[in-house]
């Protein structure tokens, strides 16, 4: 007997090799997680392995009834990801599972633990989702499932070992830690670097990282630092691995895994509908919203961010003799191992998780920046060049071994560049007020809100008479099919130090763009926006009016108009760089949008 996923498949490629030992003749599927274990005859201190269920692929829905088992390092596991499909142990393509964004609560009540075991041997425990829509290998399973509460009675059910992989922090490195070392020693000498400056608790949280660790692992840090609820949760991990181990039982941990905040939170997944459409499965999480809380303020050990420089002359000893590392991304290949350990001196290799998406309004982190260095960096060397990369500690030489780095990068959540300009003028007025003091949007008859919810302002249809050429004359609408719904702009008025600069963002059509791997994602028109700078209220409504009539005619091309402004006016293109911590999507955009009408971004 089969078991039938009629979901599609995808290609994908990932740049790692694993040796799994599946054979060279088929495809496999990652189906499950089944429990964590741990290599006890390792030469230094053993990370936990993840026990890995694999279905054979029998045709492009169907896959084998049996599931065969094995071993992954527990830091592979965002690249050995539930529904990805692997061959002569590469990854070859990946299932598109249902997407949804979901709005739980991750205090005590919001949530419960629950497995398919417990739903057989408690009574009133229901399973945690109808076993024929995604069998597992025995009907009493012991593996941990997270299930969330939903509307109208629906719940949310991730898988706890995906849960702890994808929202533990950003480096598989945090997740090496805790797992493999008591707290005091995670503490004490690989997570947090030294302060070296007095605390400020309450106002201020301070946390320094180790080097291994990245820069979006600070904030999962900064709470087990000082809120005692997430302490308790990620030290319940290694003393449930610990008890396992101690006990002699040959069958892996099944260990729980719980949400390390309190409050409200956004998660998104993937995975598969049932109840009805009120419950799902969510096979892969995607992403998970920031906590709240007073601002963080992050350090790193050897930083070399100081305001004033070194000017001793002196070598700098913080990073001398450290190898260098190398980013891999497809279609490099290289080879993960989990049977040795890295050589202290060999090349790095910087290997990225699919990348985390952050919905809702990221936590604020400031980066902490001494008033003068305190020596210099050093200079690294070149490394010793390696056949494979494995996590862990270095020990011994000479195996052609190097550390791989694997971490997941950040992604915002986009909800469109209209949208996302207007988030980021309002963060950057509550979070950069002597830069920002006030933002407003304008209405059709001229006047100004500031209510946080903005209405635009709609174009008006060619009239018949109207000389329009080409598609100019269906622009205004966003169905050009039908010619319904008036395309609009949003207005943004923004108070600064040169006074009132408006911004001008064009609503977009959603359309398909095609990627380097010839699929195609949903995406939106692209324009550029405007800013300008008006002096005079008649100058500013002959302005507007001369918009609102000729971006029709240009097709929404403003850098086409700007020579005609009477006062500043500047087209620019929307930033694709990556966010960085406490900022927000499209921020850097709207800082170059004032900075080229004469506004001063730096204070």
């Amino acid at each position: 007997m089969s078991i039938l996923l009629t979901q599609t498949f995808q290609h994908v490629g990932k740049a790692v090799r694993l040796d799994l030992k599946l054979g060279e003749e088929n495809s496999w599927l990652v189906w499950s997680y089944s429990g964590v274990q741990k290599d006890k005859e390792s030469k230094t201190q053993a990370q936990p392995h993840a026990v890995v269920g694999f279905r054979r692929q029998l045709d492009a829905c169907n896959f084998a009834d049996d599931v065969i088992h094995r071993r992954v390092l527990l830091t592979s596991l965002g690249q050995v990801r539930i529904g990805t499909v692997w061959r002569n142990d590469q990854c070859e393509a990946e299932a598109n599972f249902d997407r949804e964004t979901f709005s739980v609560n991750f205090n005590k009540g919001g949530w419960r633990l629950n497995s398919f075991s417990k739903a057989c041997t408690q009574d009133g425990c229901r399973q945690p989702y109808p076993w024929n829509i995604y069998p597992l290998v025995y009907p009493k399973d012991e593996n941990c499932f997270l299930e969330f509460n939903l509307p109208g009675g629906g719940r949310l059910v991730i898988p706890s070992l995906e849960f702890f992989t994808r929202c533990y922090g950003r480096s598989a490195e945090l997740r090496r830690v805790i797992t493999t070392y008591s707290w005091d020693d995670c503490v004490n000498k690989r997570l947090y670097a030294p302060l070296d400056e007095p605390e400020e608790i309450g106002s201020k949280w301070k946390v320094k990282l180790r080097k291994r660790l990245v820069n979006d692992d600070v904030v999962l840090l900064a709470h087990a630092k000082y809120d005692s609820y997430t302490q308790d949760a990620v030290k319940l991990i290694y003393a449930q691995l610990e008890a396992h181990y101690s006990s002699q039982i040959k069958k892996p941990a099944f260990i729980e895994i719980t949400p390390w905040f309190q409050g409200p939170a956004e998660i998104v997944a993937k995975g598969i509908w049932f109840d009805k459409g009120r419950s799902f499965l969510a096979l892969q999480v995607v992403g998970c919203s920031d906590p709240v809380g007073v601002p963080i303020f992050r350090g790193r050990e050897n930083a070399n961010n100081a305001i004033v420089p070194d000017d001793s002359g002196d070598t700098g000893t913080a990073w001398a003799g450290t190898p260098e590392r190398v980013f891999i991304k497809p279609p490099e290949i290289v080879d993960l191992t989990d049977e040795v350990e890295p050589d202290p001196d060999a090349i790095s290799a910087e290997i990225e998780d699919p990348g985390f998406e952050k919905p809702g309004e990221r936590r604020l982190v400031i980066n902490m920046r001494n008033e003068r260095a305190k020596g210099s960096s050093g200079a690294k060397t070149k490394g010793k060049d390696v056949t494979a990369f494995s996590t862990g500690e270095p020990h011994g030489g000479g195996q052609g071994v190097g550390y791989a780095a694997i971490h997941a990068p950040p992604i915002m959540e986009s909800h469109g560049i209209l949208r996302d300009m207007w988030n980021a003028l309002l963060h950057l007025k509550k979070n950069r007020p002597n830069l920002i003091q006030s933002v407003e949007w304008r209405n059709a008859d001229g006047g100004y809100s500031e209510s946080e919810e903005p209405k635009l302002i709609g174009f008006h249809p060619f009239d018949d008479g109207d000389e329009v050429k080409g598609k100019s004359r269906k622009w205004p609408y966003m169905d050009e099919e039908v010619l319904t719904d008036l395309r609009g702009v949003l207005v943004a008025r923004v108070r600064t130090s040169i006074g009132y600069v408006h911004i001008l963002e064009i609503q977009r059509r959603p359309k398909k763009i095609k990627i380097k791997t010839g699929e195609y994602r949903d995406g939106e028109d692209q324009f550029k926006g405007l800013s300008f700078v008006i002096e005079g209220q008649d100058k500013l409504e002959e302005w507007m009016a001369y918009l609102m009539s000729e971006i029709r005619f240009v097709q929404g091309v403003v850098g086409k108009l700007v020579k005609n402004c009477s006062g500043r006016a500047y087209a620019f293109m929307h930033s694709s760089s990556r966010v960085k911590e406490g900022h927000v999507l499209c921020e850097s955009t709207v800082l170059n949008a004032l900075s080229n009408v004469g506004v001063d971004v730096s204070v």
